[in-house]
């Protein structure tokens, strides 16, 4: 029950005030700074939470299809335990060449983690309201997430903010759909 409250109070937090939640974060004596605890009592269990849902939600119809169920389910777990790394990877590896810096890998996977938390709340409510495709939008509000984090979380440059935002917005929102496909096809 604890982490449920976590999960919450992290995810009001960054929608209705991402600034002050990174500014939050950055000190280190906070124990949801540190990348092994905040996956482990954040971003995990909040996976969890939610593929449960999605078991539910994509199983319900009709009649329950169990197949279309664990499929779905399927690709919610692998695209979102596989898509951190990948994006973490991606942005490692990019941001060296494009932003000519290099990022501090658990800074990196913390601001990785809760943005990928805000992209699995809004997968989590397009797949409850599937008949309102305009949902799907709400997940360009990570860029605004992204953008209060930038020089806040990373001290970066007004300069390179748009290439910074940009540049991660796509590569986490990316990363999911990514594994996702690639789970299609082995799946079939």
């Amino acid at each position: 029950m604890e982490k449920l409250k976590l999960i919450i109070k992290y995810l009001l937090s960054l929608i209705n005030e991402p600034g002050q939640t990174w500014k939050y974060l950055t000190d280190d004596d906070v124990k949801e700074s540190n990348a092994e605890y905040m996956q482990n009592n954040y971003y995990l269990p909040m996976m969890a939470v939610v593929s449960v849902l999605m078991l539910l939600l994509n199983g319900w119809g009709d009649t329950f299809n169990l197949e279309k169920a664990m499929k779905a389910t399927v690709y919610f777990l692998a695209s979102y335990f596989a898509g951190p790394f990948l994006a973490c990877f991606i942005l490692h590896k990019v941001s060296d060449w494009l932003l000519h810096r290099e990022f501090d890998s658990d800074r990196m996977q913390v601001f990785v983690g809760f943005n990928m938390s805000f992209l699995m709340l809004v997968d989590l409510f397009t797949a409850s309201f599937s008949s309102l495709k305009v949902i799907a939008f709400c997940a360009l509000y990570m860029f605004y997430i992204i953008w209060c984090g930038a020089d806040i979380f990373f001290n970066v440059g007004e300069k390179e903010k748009w290439k910074f935002s940009a540049l991660t917005f796509f590569v986490i929102w990316g990363s999911p759909i990514i594994i996702g496909k690639l789970m299609s096809l082995m799946i079939r």
